[in-house]
């Protein structure tokens, strides 16, 4: 490891420039991105905070993210990918600045297990709002365990307002700086970003309580809709080897027990407080996906992707692992070398075995459909005919203003309520049984729309359920 001591920096900047180039390269090459609909979401909603400010106050967008991307999609879709990757990177360093705090042996190890994480790696060509988060947590644990309280109180304030997931972070700060630290005095600025933003929702919105009234988790779970189901409680444990890599998930481990073992027989946290806080964030984090999805709450699908929030923590406690382990096997340098560069190897092959079949991204079998729509819709006059549907994408490829309440709106239940004669409703059987709460023989039984295109693949395209993906077009005739 002398080697890689005296020309650390240097090695650094030789990996770092190897990953993004690989990253662009695959960029380059995809014409689809990570993410699903949800990625085009949140593109679609920062790209257009500058013809609607309102935007940048969007719940489902998530206001820091909308925020932050706004100028970078400006130059397309693409910008976004370029923010993951300036994100992919930051964390890395500030992991890496992590592990050098806490004193860890190896603590270049928290730099490399970042960068190349498999599940941070499988989401940075998206517009998810997961990368952007990881960095803010990972940030937000370097301000904390640096004693720099203010910062860290203020930016943990403001992480529900990248992921609502953020709460559980904010939540974890929140004792090892009031509890642990005994830092009283700071409460006022863990709270400052929910009142920040809630009093802007409520001079925007109207809405005194829009934090809660906002949120489309929270809303979802009012609803009483459950659009995906749940799932096992071992979906996450089971995923662990393409999420984070099997021997990292062990060294994690390894730093849980090495951190329990200290805390249980010296019956204190002393010297123990930083990392409680990583592990607390991370396992309180792990845990609630892993409930809410075995329980069917919050809109829940089970996605592995949202890992990738603390894929950083995740590195930190993997060379926290490491350290404890060689530090019971003083001397065999050359055994130890050979360990942490077999390492290094493994984990630049764990995202190639799992998702090296993925790259170059295409876009998917329903947004081929929506390709074939295009084609007819670019023949018929609709230009000034208002458009009602869910489907992301096809804002896109269409050039529709979504946020135009001229030319789209939402296809909501309530909003067929205000649509008129001659608009244009374009059912899909991914969001319209679900989202939209509008099976396809409730419309076919209604007079008032008729059916005037349709597109069902010769060859069943499955969708949420299981149910084969067809478009309908419908045009309101009374």
């Amino acid at each position: 490891m002398v080697f890689i001591e005296k020309y650390r920096n240097h090695l650094f900047i030789l990996f770092t420039l190897s990953v993004v180039g690989f990253l662009v390269y695959l960029n380059s090459i995809s014409s689809g991105i990570e993410g699903g609909m949800d990625s085009y979401n949140h593109y679609l909603i920062a790209k257009n905070t500058w013809k609607h400010p309102n935007l940048f106050l969007d719940q489902w967008g998530k206001p820091v993210y909308n925020i932050i991307a706004s100028p970078f999609v400006q130059f397309g879709i693409n910008g976004a990918t370029v923010l993951n990757i300036l994100c992919l990177v930051l964390s890395s360093l500030l992991a890496y600045k992590c592990a050098q705090r806490m004193n860890l042996r190896y603590s270049f190890l928290a730099y490399v297990l970042t960068l190349i994480s498999p599940i941070f790696l499988d989401n940075t060509l998206s517009s998810l709002t997961e990368p952007l988060c990881a960095l803010l947590v990972v940030w937000t644990i370097y301000l904390s365990i640096s004693n720099q309280f203010v910062s860290a109180s203020i930016l943990a304030g403001i992480l529900p307002f990248a992921r609502s997931e953020g709460f559980i972070v904010l939540f974890a700060v929140a004792l090892y700086i009031v509890i642990i630290k005994r830092q009283y005095k700071y409460i006022f600025f863990l709270t400052a970003g929910s009142v920040f933003f809630n009093t802007l929702g409520w001079i925007i919105e109207g809405d005194p309580f829009w934090i809660f009234t906002q949120n489309p988790y929270i809303n979802f779970q009012l609803s009483g809709r459950n659009v995906c189901g749940n799932g096992g409680i071992g979906h996450y444990y089971y995923a662990l080897p393409y999420t984070f890599g099997t021997f990292t998930s062990l060294l994690v481990g390894i730093a849980a027990f090495f951190f329990m073992f200290k805390v249980l027989t010296h019956k204190s946290l002393k010297g123990q407080s930083e990392y409680a806080l990583i592990l607390l964030s991370a396992g309180l984090y792990f845990l609630a996906h892993v409930f809410i999805w075995w329980l069917g709450m919050m809109g829940s699908c089970g996605y592995i992707r949202v890992m990738t929030v603390i894929s950083p923590l995740i590195a930190v406690l993997a060379t926290v692992g490491l350290h404890h382990l060689f530090k019971l096997i003083p001397g065999y340098k050359l055994l130890k070398t050979i360990l942490v560069s077999s390492l290094i190897l493994y984990s630049i092959w764990v995202p190639y075995r799992f998702y090296a079949y993925k790259y170059p991204l295409k876009i998917s079998a329903e947004q081929e459909q929506y390709k074939k729509l295009l084609k007819w819709y670019e023949q018929q006059e609709f230009e000034n005919r208002t458009k009602i549907y869910l489907y992301p994408y096809f804002s896109i490829i269409a050039d529709i203003d979504p946020y135009d309440q001229t030319q789209h709106l939402y296809s909501w239940p309530n909003s067929r309520e205000f649509s008129k004669v001659g608009d244009i409703l374009i059912w899909d059987s991914h969001f319209g049984p679900h989202e939209s709460g509008t099976p396809l023989d409730k419309l076919l039984l209604n007079d008032n729309w008729q059916r005037i295109h349709s597109i069902i693949p010769n060859k069943k395209i499955p969708t949420v359920n299981d149910a084969p993906f067809e478009i309908h077009v419908f045009e309101k005739i009374k």
